[in-house]
């Protein structure tokens, strides 16, 4: 089973933003970069719309083990402006009190699957952004299934017949420099989940010299089903 993620221009994503309260949302997360071939995200004109991970175990380094997280880079912007601060006709802060710093995402599941429930979570993170920066040449990396999600939903038999869909809804929140708390908006991206078998895959079992398949990402399972490929 195989789940592509077409890539889309920024108008047609279906992301969903939301601000959540009066307080302005000055530092907005936009569109879902595209991994790309060597898994940089660096393509600022590719996006995709969702992502699917395969839970079937398989063989790595002599033990068994399986994917359960996926990481989604996104592009973001600060739409504050610099402010310079001047004494005496002389520049001493070219403007950074109103750069950005994450320190947190809070994460909120929707799943499909009615016998189990997702619990929210909160992860500690370390990013900035700086004052007027730009989507384009601007990104943050969100892991969207967490410990709890990834375990509940591995637990669980559902997907071993039906995939099913787990929406994830983040919102990243921090200070500015100048110590203002912020948050950004919040962003929906769903992840297809599914398990192909329940029986290891071990590519090192045949006489092929085959190898676990990491994808573009280096990562079983992600956006693929679990296979062996040549070295």
């Amino acid at each position: 089973m195989r789940r592509r993620n077409p890539l889309l221009p920024l108008a047609l994503l279906g992301l969903v933003l939301a601000a959540c309260s009066a307080d302005p949302i000055n530092v907005v997360v936009l569109a879902a970069r595209a991994p790309g071939d060597k898994c940089d995200f660096s393509d600022n004109t590719k996006y995709v719309e969702g992502g699917s991970v395969d839970f079937r175990p398989y063989v790595s380094g002599g033990f068994i083990t399986s994917t359960g997280s996926y990481g989604q880079v996104f592009a973001w912007e600060n739409n504050l402006q610099p402010v310079p601060l001047t004494v005496n006709g002389d520049v001493v802060d070219p403007g950074h009190s109103n750069d950005f710093v994450a320190d947190s995402v809070v994460y909120e599941y929707q799943y499909t699957d009615p016998a189990v429930t997702l619990a929210s979570e909160l992860q500690n993170i370390h990013a900035t952004i700086a004052a007027g920066a730009l989507p384009d040449t601007n990104t943050v990396g969100a892991s969207l299934i967490q410990p709890g999600a990834s375990n509940a939903i591995g637990a669980s038999t559902l997907i071993d017949t039906v995939p099913q869909t787990v929406l994830v809804t983040f919102q990243i929140f921090g200070k500015l420099v100048a110590g203002q708390p912020k948050y950004t908006n919040k962003v929906s991206f769903p992840v297809t989940v599914y398990r192909s078998s329940t029986v290891p895959l071990d590519c090192s079992a045949g006489t092929g010299g085959l190898v676990i398949n990491g994808g573009p990402c280096g990562i079983p399972g992600r956006d693929q089903v679990v296979s062996c490929k040549s070295p």
